[in-house]
């Protein structure tokens, strides 16, 4: 905590020291639209961080889960299971992984809603900005927003011809990327850009049961886009892309083999003996198949804007997405060829919204609107349990599948306003309301079948070893569930000067509810979760310091969930259940500053305590299981036949991914060389501190990690060769941990990347 502190004190101390250097430095003034209209950060009362499609590019990142860890309080992981949808949480509140939810953060790429990771999975193309908006934003912005919004914003058509061409190379692990960007005008009132990637990233985790490199990527999209001017009043945007991601192998590793198999087989009698649960770049990993996923998705969408007499605007914004997934993961996640997943998912979304935006910077500003969606999501899970490497310890040598066909169809519609009324000349005060309804249906099953089959079985063995010993029973459940939401905001803000603005802002906001797909009893009392409810307040300050040379914003927040929906892993697979309380609090604090013409600086810094109030009914926790005596530990109706009955209450853990510290620091440097060339430097320095108790098998102690990038450029701008490192001080981190199907007190984590340095080379031209 002391060096964070001391951080502050020395960007504020360099600040204030530089008043002389800085009179003739300024930010650029950055634009944002975190308010569904344009305005510039330092102007908009709620916590908002942007990162540029600029910074996007030059630091090699992929996908949100890499632009993250520039923003405090934010963290994105990658689930386990190979293409798994990604997980989002700020400030200690995000979703787990289950096919039933959407997330938390809800994501708005060009302005259309994108609930489910895997509706946008393929990393980042030809981005303009990102703005990851922190707190409820449900009046403007809907359900699932409860802990915050990113907004993705696809770089434009521009009035002139542009072509770009950007290649990189690592040697490392051999992975290329290329990317190709033509852009400008095809007739006086039409643009359009086109962009495309192509992605082959090696394995960096050495496989030694199948000597191989795992997991290697490869990803492809293309966007095309258009900007019309229909009349002097009316414009519009369209764009479509297309995107194919496929994955082989995982990177997930065995951290502890000490569980049992229902109390029968002790794990490391029957695990290679190349397994040493060691956490490194080594994995056992070998199923009946190679684990993989295949996906892909299309979004479309068409924006039109008509500027009405005395400067509103109504607009409209049509979009269309769809992906289809296809993926297999080895469940036991080891040379054992014992339990393999295969999954099969589609998903279709229609929406619309029509909204009326007032010009701004009149007594009374307002936006008005509807919004109507529609989505249809169809998954078929097929487990293959093969129970013969077993037989020599007692179990039955069956051969079983289990086939589980999950629908759901889901309505909402909504209407939301805000207005705020700018009452004196440096006070505003913003009132947000949003109505919605949701009406979802939903089926699922269980079909227990001969090995490989799909149909049911009358096999009383095999019947008997599925119910009994596996848990898992035949039939059906069908359930349908109608809400009625309300989210609300308001917002009090005062410019105590040209330089500087303080709010206070309290939000209201709520998750969508929905059914369980991995529900393998097939109880229709845990088939529906409840919808959850976040209540937070915020105190901000956004500054501009030595004369628009340097800025710091702060935001103190506190934050309340009731019924808060998690996923946890249990027996088996991911169970869902809704926490009945819990509460984070922190503070952020991020500050940018040109101390030269050459030279500026960056710094984040974000503190949270999230914790579960109370949470009864939770699953037991890998501490409790792996007791001499799970019962007398706090694990209440546990058998070693059947552990994934113990429940406990889980009130005062640690709630969601939420380390107590993070932050950044960057540090950027651009100067001419000679007449002809440009030389660009930036190191980023990434902080995380420790994450969970050590006696947690998640535990992981705090790190940093270390980006940089060297690049040498025409002063034209028309050719950059760089060197771009990743992690360059080689830290071990984890995405997410779960435990080993079947063998309860195994634990499993899944690596991130190590170093690498590439090779990066960009050529433009006009």
């Amino acid at each position: 905590m002391r060096k964070n502190l001391f951080a502050i004190s020395t960007l504020a101390l360099a600040i204030s020291g530089s008043q002389a250097i800085a009179e003739s430095l300024m930010l650029e003034e950055v634009v944002v639209t975190a308010q569904k209209r344009s305005q510039g950060l330092q102007e908009v009362p709620i916590a908002v961080t942007l990162i540029s499609g600029e910074k996007i590019a030059e630091s090699g990142i992929l996908g949100l889960e890499d632009l993250t860890n520039y923003v405090p309080n934010v963290n994105m992981v990658q689930n386990p299971g190979g293409g798994s949808p990604s997980a989002i949480t700020v400030r200690g509140i995000g979703s787990g992984n289950n096919a039933g939810f959407e997330q938390s953060v809800g994501m708005f790429i060009d302005g259309v809603y994108a609930g489910r990771s895997r509706q946008f999975l393929v990393p980042f193309l030809d981005i303009g900005t990102v703005e990851v908006l922190k707190g409820p934003q449900g009046a403007l912005f809907g359900k699932n927003t409860v802990a915050g919004a990113m907004i993705i914003n696809s770089a434009r058509p521009t009035d002139t011809f542009e072509v770009e061409f950007r290649g990189r190379y690592e040697a490392e692990y051999n992975s290329t990327e290329y990317t190709g960007i033509v852009s400008g005008p095809l007739t006086d009132t039409l643009r359009g850009r086109l962009a495309a990637t192509y992605q082959d990233f090696g394995g960096y985790m050495d496989n030694l049961v199948r000597n191989s490199d795992d997991p290697e990527i490869e990803n492809q999209a293309i966007r095309a886009s258009l900007e019309w001017d229909v009349a002097d009043n009316v414009s519009a945007y369209a764009k479509v892309d297309y995107a194919e991601q496929e994955t082989s192998g995982a990177n997930t590793q065995f951290t502890d083999t000490g569980g049992l198999f229902r109390g029968l087989v002790p794990h490391q009698l029957v695990i290679t003996p190349l397994e040493d649960s060691g956490f490194d770049d080594k994995t056992t990993l070998d199923g009946m198949n190679e684990e993989f996923s295949d996906t892909e998705s299309l979004n479309v969408m068409v924006q039109v804007d008509w500027d009405l007499d005395g400067g509103a605007t109504v607009t409209s914004v049509t979009g269309y997405s769809d992906y289809d997934v296809s993926s297999l993961m080895d469940g036991d996640t080891s040379d054992l060829h014992l339990f393999e997943a295969r999954s099969l998912e589609d998903f279709e979304q229609v929406s619309q919204e029509f909204r009326l935006t007032s010009a701004g910077g009149e007594t009374l500003d307002y936006i008005v609107g509807v919004y109507l969606e529609t989505q249809d999501l169809n998954s078929v899970s097929s487990t293959d349990i093969n129970l013969l490497p077993l037989a020599a310890f007692g179990v039955p040598p069956a051969q079983i599948t289990v086939n589980a066909p999950f629908e759901q169809e889901s309505d909402t519609t909504a209407v939301f306003a805000e207005l705020t009324w700018n009452f004196m000349d440096d006070w505003a005060l913003t009132g947000g309301l949003r109505y919605a309804e949701t009406e979802k249906e939903s089926s699922m099953a269980n079909v227990i079948s001969e090995f490989g089959g799909s149909e049911q079985t009358m096999n009383p063995m095999l019947l008997g070893v599925a119910g009994g010993l596996l848990q898992f029973f035949p039939g059906q459940l069908k359930d349908d569930r109608s809400t009625e939401n309300v989210s609300y905001s308001a917002n009090l803000s005062w410019n105590y000067s040209d330089d500087g603005m303080a709010y206070l802002r309290y939000a209201r906001g709520y998750k969508s509810g929905g059914f369980n797909p991995s529900n393998k009893s097939l109880d229709a009392d845990i088939f529906e979760f409840d919808d959850e409810e976040v209540n937070s307040i915020e105190l901000g300050a956004k500054m501009s310091l030595l004369d628009g040379a340097a800025s710091l914003n702060l935001a103190v927040f506190h934050t309340e969930m009731s019924d808060l929906q998690v996923s946890s892993f249990v027996d088996s697979g991911f169970i869902v259940g809704n926490a009945a309380e819990s509460t984070s609090t922190g503070f952020e604090a991020e500050g940018r500053w040109i101390a030269t013409s050459y030279l500026d600086f960056g710094l984040s810094l974000g503190y949270l305590d999230s914790t579960y109030d109370d949470f009864p009914g939770a699953p037991c926790t890998i501490t409790q299981l792996s007791s001499a005596d799970p019962v007398a530990a706090g694990c209440i109706g546990y058998t070693a036949a059947n552990p994934g009955l113990g429940l406990t209450n889980q009130k005062g853990e640690t709630a969601g991914r939420s380390p107590e510290w993070t932050g950044s620091f960057a540090a950027n440097v651009h100067f001419p060389i000679g007449n002809t060339m440009v030389f660009k430097g930036s190191v980023d320095v990434l902080y995380e501190d420790e994450l969970n108790e050590k006696a947690s098998p998640n535990y992981q102690d705090s790190y940093h990690k270390i980006n940089a990038r060297l690049a040498l450029a025409s002063a034209e701008d028309t050719w950059e060769i760089a060197l771009v490192g990743k992690n360059l001080n080689d830290e071990a981190t984890y995405a997410g941990g779960f435990g080993a199907g079947f063998f309860t007190g195994s634990w499993v984590k899944s690596r991130l990347p190590p170093r690498t340095v590439a090779l990066d080379f960009t050529y433009r031209f006009e």
